[in-house]
């Protein structure tokens, strides 16, 4: 049960505090991704928090409503936003829900992820990246010519005679949480493991961690199992121990590879399946064609990764439905003669086919013809509001469409 309604109510409580540099790395880095909304909502569930107690009192989801002038259904998409990124855990219970709000990542960890410094860098362009890494680097000194001097801690405190200690429960704690997950159910671990010779694998580097980070750059860059398993080998040192920041590394090189690879030898057979089915059923090639398919057709089988990176934080950041991202994809490209304008270009359309409510293939191709026939009626009258039909299906066969059926013959 997570669907919300008004009169539900809610809780807040959380392990630790905040700090100055987690409100950093929370506005700088986070923010691009989650959006202001999530923000907002974050920001407000850390408030309403008893800075004795780290638990905030109960509440009712309407309260949410007017304290963030947005409608429920807004603030639930805000919340899965923070529950995917890994900034919330959320708990339901008798008509209750418990949100237990998590700390940030470092901005070590989160640059050096693997799955959220990629998604940000993609998010602001490489040079303001650069330029927010900047903030949070430390100057570094050599220390090489001086002489440790520190004191441990026996040469300070006696030996404790007392043992009759009983650890205390229940305090703050301000220990590493995990990073994000991503869900993936077909990567097969037993395949991957046995694809490893016996001496080079030791399972006690396989850990909760490492088994998440192989998921998750294999989810990423697109790399199966077997691709995976030589990313592992040349990770690992001459005592088989693995190095997460290498996996992430040659991870990036196999992708790389791969892409290059799987653009010289499938480059004809793909274009010519996709434009097949492109002729057959028009409506289930936009609601069933992956991204890559979709931007082969369009550019005649070459796809580049940022094209890719586009339409991967279309559906992942924007929010919007997977054949809906097809739409808009295929007619701004084809609007602009085939050319595949910026991120912010695309991010101000699907905003504006979020406001207009377009959350189906066939809401978008009607939003379509809409926009044609004002674009037509705009030297005469004035614009009319998109109103979505809610009573017929719309007609696919728009102009676009054809003009696009007709160049592919």
């Amino acid at each position: 049960m997570d669907k919300v309604r008004r009169t539900d109510s809610f809780f807040v409580y959380s392990k630790t505090t905040l700090n100055p540099t987690d409100h950093q790395v929370l506005s700088l880095l986070y923010l691009p991704l989650i959006g202001t909304q999530a923000y907002s909502l974050y920001g407000l569930f850390s408030h309403l928090l008893n800075r004795q107690t780290l638990k905030s009192d109960i509440y009712l989801h309407s309260d949410l409503e007017s304290m963030l002038s947005h409608k429920l259904s807004t603030i639930e998409v805000a919340r899965h936003h923070l529950e995917a990124i890994g900034l919330l855990n959320v708990y339901f219970y008798n008509d209750c829900f418990a949100y237990e709000l998590l700390n940030p990542l470092t901005p070590y960890a989160f640059i050096n992820d693997g799955i959220l410094g990629q998604y940000l860098q993609a998010a602001i362009t490489e040079n303001r990246f650069k330029k927010i890494c900047q903030l949070f680097k430390i100057e570094s000194w050599d220390k090489a010519a001086y002489i440790p001097i520190t004191k441990s801690f026996n040469d300070v405190y006696p030996t404790m005679v007392q043992s009759d200690f009983v650890p205390i429960e229940g305090l703050m704690n301000g220990s590493k949480r995990s990073n994000i997950q991503i869900k993936k159910t077909d990567f097969d671990f037993r395949l991957f493991t046995e694809s490893i010779p016996a001496p080079f694998l030791d399972a006690n580097q396989l850990t909760p961690e490492a088994k998440t980070k192989l998921v998750n750059l294999a989810f990423v860059y697109g790399l199966d199992e077997l691709a995976m398993k030589d990313v592992y080998l040349k990770s690992t040192n001459e005592n088989h121990q693995l190095d997460l920041v290498k996996l992430t590394k040659y991870a990036r090189e196999a992708f790389k590879i791969h892409k290059a690879s799987v653009a010289s030898t499938n480059e004809s057979s793909t274009q010519t399946e996709s434009s097949t089915s492109m002729k057959d059923d028009p409506l289930t090639y936009l609601k069933t064609a992956t991204p890559k398919q979709l931007l082969s057709d369009l550019s005649g089988g070459m796809v580049s990764s940022a094209d890719l990176r586009i339409m991967e934080r279309l559906i992942d950041v924007i929010g919007i439905d997977r054949g809906v991202a097809n739409v808009l994809v295929f007619h701004v490209v084809t609007t602009k003669d085939g050319r595949m304008p910026s991120y912010e270009y695309f991010e101000k359309v699907a905003m504006d086919w979020k406001r207009n409510q377009i959350n189906t293939v066939e809401d978008a191709l009607d939003y379509i013809k809409h926009l044609a026939s004002e674009r037509k009626e705009s030297s005469t009258s004035t614009k009319k509001p998109y109103r979505k039909n809610q009573s017929s299906k719309p007609d696919v066969k728009i102009d676009w469409l054809d003009d696009y059926l007709k160049s592919i013959e």
